[in-house]
């Protein structure tokens, strides 16, 4: 796939009887060559129509050629975007002409061999192509309409998201994620006089399609507690740079995270939603029980969630609290108190009333009562989803840990079910007494089967290496990074693989690093920042059988003083003094930080 500017071209070449290799260049993006069928992604690939084939391709989802007797067979096909008509089986598959999929190629009545037992070549031009996709509904390589995604751009009928492709997260068809936070990005549009641009800095240009263009093929959005559903204005302000440098901007309503998802979806992005219920409880709240919070949490977690479905849009994955390695609904405003912590502002008692769930807390201190929340919310998103008339099986879940190497409650990341996940302790240690307040099917779940993906903020450490010109300085801001990817692996080594289902093969949990940003100053910075990209991704590549991939917190928030707005993929273009006009436009390591999603990656079942 390609922008509507460029040009792709296929060329199918049959080089002996039972070979064909296919060459495409999209753009001027040359795609891996010299592959063999067992390495996938399948481009450029040279593939041997024998017995064994669907056995090594058949975790894709692919179109199919049937070739018979290809030997003299030598085609090569012209632009697919100035054709108006299929000239052969490869031309049709470029334009998804379905009813052309099982065309064989013509034996030549020179050869004195007879016709051969056909052979199914199976080729994948949405997991592999998506990775450079830019404008939506553009691209002639489009997803069958029965699988209902937008894998490539394509108009579903059902679902917009592009989980129900081939259940595949992260590398079974080449890629991996390298993706973006985009929650700001609608503000910032919406702002008077803002523009955004191409690097040129000159050509207006939307910025998620910038994005998408430089090869970003993932997105995060998040939902909180007291967002509003829609529609709604964008507060008004009085002094919005200011504000935006700040963080004292509103963000708007559910509906535009909504908005600019389909977006995204629509450009071939894979999803990550943060589901957020905040620290502190409610007034409303303060004097429910465990099993009345837990109806709450789970009724909130389906009003975040049902405007994404009502859309049409089902999360890749969902991760349960930004950053929340302490919980969630602990804190009390009119005390200052978190509810399980012996933080002296309520005697030992009520600490342990607290522990035991006789007052209920979402705080880690009391384990039990927050792995019953996380299993509540799971099970509220699979029932709005079944409601809504889509499957679960593809949908993932996990946390987001505030640090890296590994804050997560061990439980819910590893190994068996434990009985710290069940059973209740006072502040002194001793066990509860009574019987537990967490309701019998919420006991009866394993944490560590339902939250599957291990989300973590994968800063660099520091952001600015001390020395930006010294490539072991580059080097060891990554190497708490590597640390933490070295501990996930073993987890999920110890977790194993899906045995079958949507994801057969691949591990059981996987790491995400959900928040990454760096350091660097334009214009003067910028190649060393790539180069420090560059070697992020390589530490992210030894590990790419258990790791999903990475995002980058807000790229597009050129105007806010945290790092001194320098931990963004822009830069900012002022307008004419005090004219309030400010333009964005995108750095070149935005283009190195896309090129990652196009690594030739390990497969995840290697």
């Amino acid at each position: 796939m390609t922008n509507s500017s460029g040009c792709g071209q296929s060329t199918t070449t049959v080089t002996n009887a039972h070979t064909v290799t296919v060459t495409v260049t999209v753009g001027s993006v040359p795609l891996p060559t010299s592959l063999n069928a067992s390495e996938m992604p399948v481009v450029g690939a040279t593939i041997t129509p024998t017995s064994g084939i669907l056995d090594s391709l058949s975790d894709v989802d692919a179109v199919s050629l049937s070739v018979e007797n290809p030997k003299a067979v030598q085609t090569t096909t012209e632009s697919p975007y100035g054709n108006s008509s299929a000239s052969s089986p490869i031309d049709a598959i470029v334009k998804n002409d379905t009813s052309a999929l099982n065309t064989t190629f013509a034996q030549p009545s020179s050869t004195d061999d007879g016709p051969k037992t056909s052979s199914t070549v199976t080729l994948d031009p949405v997991g592999a192509f998506d990775t450079v996709s830019s404008t939506p509904q553009s691209s002639p390589w489009e997803a069958s309409a029965s699988t209902g995604s937008t894998a490539a751009g394509a108009v579903p009928t059902t679902n917009l998201s592009t989980n129900q492709t081939s259940g595949s997260l992260n590398n079974r068809s080449g890629e991996i994620w390298a993706g973006a936070c985009i929650d700001t990005v609608p503000r910032a549009k919406a702002l008077p006089g803002r523009s955004f641009y191409n690097f040129d800095g000159k050509s207006v240009k939307d910025p998620i399609d910038t994005l998408a263009d430089a090869g970003v093929n993932a997105f995060r959005v998040q939902a909180f507690r007291g967002d509003c559903l829609g529609p709604e204005p964008f507060a008004a302000t009085a002094s919005p740079l200011e504000d935006e440098d700040d963080f004292k901007l509103d963000f708007g309503c559910i509906d535009v995270k909504v908005k600019i998802a389909k977006q995204a979806i629509a450009l071939g992005m894979k999803m990550e939603l943060t589901i957020n219920q905040g620290l502190n409880i409610p007034k409303g709240m303060e004097k429910y029980t465990y099993e009345q919070m837990v109806e709450e949490v789970q009724k909130e977690t389906k009003r975040q969630l049902q405007p994404f479905l009502e859309a049409n849009i089902v999360p890749d994955i969902i991760l349960l609290e930004n950053e929340g390695t302490d919980g969630f609904l602990f804190h009390e405003e009119a005390t200052g108190h978190n509810r399980g912590q012996n933080d002296g502002k309520v005697s030992e008692d009520v600490v342990n009333q607290e522990r035991c769930g006789q007052i209920p807390t979402g705080k880690m201190d009391s384990y039990p009562q927050l792995a019953g929340y996380y299993k509540a919310e799971v099970i509220a998103c699979n029932e709005a989803i079944e409601a809504a008339g889509f499957p679960t099986d593809t949908v993932r879940y996990g946390l987001h840990s505030h640090g890296q190497y590994v804050q997560w409650k061990e439980s819910v990341v590893h190994g068996p079910k434990r009985a710290s996940e069940t059973s209740m302790r006072k502040f002194d240690g001793s066990p509860c007494e009574g019987a537990s307040p967490i309701p019998a099917n919420l006991l009866a779940m394993n944490a560590s089967e339902v939250l599957t993906i291990a989300g973590f903020s994968a800063y660099a450490e520091p952001m600015r290496p001390t020395d930006i010109k010294s490539a072991s300085s580059l080097q060891a801001t990554l190497s708490r990074l590597e640390e933490t990817l070295t501990q996930i692996q073993g987890y999920s080594e110890e977790y194993g693989r899906y045995s079958s289902g949507p994801f057969e093969g691949q591990y059981k949990l996987q790491a995400l690093g959900v928040e990454y940003a760096t350091h660097f100053s334009y214009p003067d910075e910028i190649p060393q920042q790539q180069r420090h990209t560059e070697m992020m991704w390589d530490v992210v590549r030894k590990f790419s059988a258990t790791m999903i991939g990475m995002l980058w917190w807000e790229p597009w928030y050129c105007n806010n003083h945290w790092e001194g707005g320098k931990a963004t993929l822009c830069h900012l273009i002022p307008g004419p003094q005090g004219s309030g006009e400010l333009g964005e436009a995108p750095t070149e390591t935005l283009k190195t930080w896309g090129a990652g999603a196009r690594s030739p990656w390990k497969r995840a079942d290697a």
